[in-house]
């Protein structure tokens, strides 16, 4: 049977006419009608079983259809696999596999807000959709290499509302893979979730050596930051300027600790004095300060700092910054200032030490005297002066180049890549 066999009959008939709540013209005698009727059913009865047949010949063609995919699915899979028993990939040593694989992690497990010196990018917080997980899905031999390396799992971003036993299973058969390798771990907490945060990295404690912990809705620090005795990196990112945690820390943070960073809370000259601990030890920091003098006494309280970057708040001084000269500050980069305030503090410094020197796009009223003032005072060995693009004029970077003829200027225009992509993307 064909398309063009399928007709619809002529179904109409004298009473087809009539209503069917009209059976006056009937008036109860049957006329045929028995018999039309009859006919209807058996013509019924074959479309019914014409349908019927269809229907099968439509199953055992699905069938047949699914049969030559899964015999297509094997053909491919034989020929890969035996592509691959001639392919050079297939016959790298397992080193070079290990070098390819760490070029497949992502550069940070985390993605802030966009800064001059670089773009960052995001790691998921659900490890199965991960790089060395997706690796380990090609084959059985590429499983086997980067299990057995436990530098691909020294990374993990974690979320305190991932609330599945499923979940804390992957991030637990994760950080095992590290086999005591450092951990760089990245933690969202919002609150009340601390103490789940916190019982998933309780066995790998001792592994962490950078902790990169946002906090939403008021979640407290305490708990996650207590006893992390290798601990040398920590940044703490706040939505909530009032932190009264933060004032804490210095009494729960270890002795191995050199860098830190903070993020969404401004340092006062009151958080400084209870922080003033940690300070001491601290050779890298990255912060927001709300005033010079507050800047000037982070300076004061950090002998061994060697890098620094900040930005600097609008408050107003009374009177002129005491001189202050750091011995072993080598890179400093400023992403933001005011007019009212960075000039002040770059008269009270001298910084002998200096190497690198930056200064971001946001920079307001950009203080180029003061700048000089403080390279000609500081006579230091700088080697490298980086301006992003519209901070300055090609006549000041020539000043500058006569001050120190060997010096490296660079305009960074990493910005306006970035905001021409803002662009595209609206």
């Amino acid at each position: 049977m064909s398309l063009d066999d399928v007709q619809i009959p002529d179904l109409e008939t004298t009473y087809s006419r009539f209503p069917n709540v009209d059976h006056s013209a009937i008036n109860g005698r049957d006329f045929g009608i028995s018999a039309i009727v009859t006919e209807r059913q058996l013509q019924l009865d074959a479309v019914l079983h014409e349908i019927s047949g269809l229907e099968t010949i439509m199953d055992n063609v699905k069938n047949l259809h699914q049969q030559l995919v899964d015999k297509k699915e094997k053909i491919m899979q034989s020929m890969n696999l035996h592509k691959g028993l001639v392919s050079t990939l297939w016959r790298f040593p397992t080193e070079v596999l290990a070098q390819i694989f760490h070029y497949c992690l992502p550069e940070h497990v985390w993605e802030h807000e966009y800064h001059a010196w670089g773009r960052s990018y995001s790691l998921s917080s659900d490890p199965k959709r991960d790089a060395p997980m997706q690796l380990a899905r090609v084959c059985r031999r590429w499983r086997d290499v980067v299990v057995d390396m436990p530098s691909l799992w020294c990374k993990l971003h974690l979320g305190s509302r991932r609330n599945s036993k499923q979940s804390a299973f992957c991030y637990d058969a994760w950080l095992k893979r590290s086999k005591g390798t450092p951990l760089s771990v990245t933690l969202l907490c919002y609150k009340n979730g601390e103490t789940k945060l916190r019982s998933v990295i309780q066995p790998y404690i001792s592994q962490i050596s950078s902790l990169d912990v946002e906090f939403f809705d008021g979640a407290n620090p305490g708990l996650l930051l207590k006893d992390i005795p290798a601990l040398q990196e920590l940044t703490i990112r706040s939505h909530n300027n009032d932190m009264p945690a933060v004032s804490q820390l210095s009494l729960r943070l270890p002795s191995t600790l050199h860098s830190f960073k903070l993020v969404g809370l401004d340092l006062t000259l009151k958080r400084l004095s209870s922080l003033g601990a940690i300070f001491a030890q601290l050779t890298k920091i990255e912060v927001a300060v709300h005033h010079p003098n507050a800047l000037l006494r982070l300076l004061q309280l950090s002998p061994n700092l060697s890098s620094l970057t900040f930005s600097l708040g609008s408050g107003l001084l009374k009177r002129a910054l005491e001189p202050f000269t750091h011995v072993k500050l080598h890179s400093l980069r400023i992403t933001q200032a005011y007019a009212s305030t960075l000039p002040n503090l770059l008269n009270a410094l001298s910084l002998p030490n200096l190497r690198v020197l930056a200064v971001a796009h946001s920079l307001r009223a950009y203080p180029h005297e003061e700048l000089k003032a403080l390279l000609t005072r500081s006579n230091c060995p700088l080697e490298s002066l980086t301006f992003d693009s519209g901070v300055t004029t090609d006549e000041q970077r020539a000043e500058y180049v006569a001050l120190m003829p060997s010096l490296e200027i660079v305009v960074d225009h990493t910005y306006d890549d970035y905001l021409a992509t803002m662009l595209d993307l609206s």
